[in-house]
């Protein structure tokens, strides 16, 4: 079987591509290993691309000799993919684990993030501890105050009662002494004793009355104090506890805009890869359709400039 014309010039290139990518491998990780690569594809994918434009041009002759065209390109396209694929697919890989390695700074910024606002946090409940163990020192303060202020109201009224009782009794004896001493006196002296005895009497009334305002002052003092203690210390709880909620919510917010933000990033990211691929396979499709009419209609004078256009075309692509 006599060898298809139209397809020598592929088998020739082969020869030479396979000696040229065979087995090569590319540091894509690397900007300029990544752009050889690209090149490298980018020249065997145009002897790809020349080879389907031979066949369908030789392929409309007859449907017969489409099928020898189709047979014979076949293992010639393999041999193609064969130095194409191992290219294509060091490029994805590395395509891919730049994207990983993306991916898992966003989820480590997001960790970090996360670890700071538990670190805050956790200050601040330490904080707010420690506030709270000092507000327990200045309450236990007050109430030995308080302890002590009735302890000496208490031993102030004692004292003033033991006075009292002291000069009860010493009134009591010397009544007592005066009775004997003068007790052919008595009935003369009787309204004068009863006068005195009236005005004592009345004297510890006064002094048992002041007693008793002052212990309903002490009294009162002492509730005061105690009540705004526990105003004070009620005010500063509450002032405590809304402090910590508004940072718990500050907190709260600064993680959620974190959030937000990286989100946003991923999503701009993804849509601006997306956007590049829909290019790239627009731009492939576009040369294809190229090659395509050229291999069918190039040989037809009428279309003698399109096709020089197309070919000027898929030359610049190729520079």
């Amino acid at each position: 079987m006599n060898e298809i014309a139209v397809y020598t010039p592929t088998k020739l290139a082969i020869a030479g591509l396979r000696a040229k990518y065979e087995n090569v491998v590319y540091d894509v990780t690397d900007k300029d290993g990544m752009a050889e690569a690209k090149a490298a594809r980018k020249e065997i994918a145009g002897h790809r691309i020349t080879l389907e434009a031979a066949r369908v041009k030789e392929k409309a002759e007859s449907l017969a000799y489409g099928k020898r065209l189709d047979a014979e390109a076949k293992p010639l396209a393999a041999e193609i993919a064969a130095l194409e694929d191992p290219i294509t697919a060091q490029i994805e890989v590395e395509t891919k684990r730049a994207e990983r390695e993306r991916k898992a700074a966003v989820a480590a910024g997001t960790a970090r993030i996360e670890a700071e606002a538990r670190a805050k946090k956790e200050a601040e409940e330490m904080a707010l501890a420690e506030e709270r163990a000092k507000l327990a020192a200045e309450r236990a303060e007050i109430e030995r105050q308080q302890k002590e202020a009735a302890a000496k109201i208490e031993a102030e009224a004692r004292a003033s009662r033991e006075k009292i009782e002291a000069e009860e009794r010493a009134a009591r004896l010397a009544r007592e002494d005066a009775d004997r001493a003068a007790k052919v006196l008595r009935e003369a002296e009787q309204a004068k004793a009863r006068a005195i005895r009236d005005a004592e009497e009345e004297r510890l009334r006064a002094d048992r009355a002041k007693i008793d305002a002052e212990a309903r002052v002490l009294a009162e003092a002492q509730r005061k104090v105690q009540a705004e203690a526990d105003a004070k210390a009620a005010a500063e709880r509450r002032a405590v506890e809304d402090a910590e909620r508004a940072k718990r919510a500050e907190a709260d917010r600064l993680v959620k805009i974190e959030a937000d933000r990286i989100a946003a990033e991923k999503a701009e990211a993804e849509a601006t890869e997306r956007e590049e691929q829909r290019k790239r396979d627009e731009l492939l499709g576009a040369e294809q359709m190229l090659a395509t009419f050229r291999g069918r209609y190039a040989h037809l004078p009428r279309f003698a400039a399109v096709i020089e256009a197309i070919d000027a075309a898929l030359e610049r692509k190729a520079a």
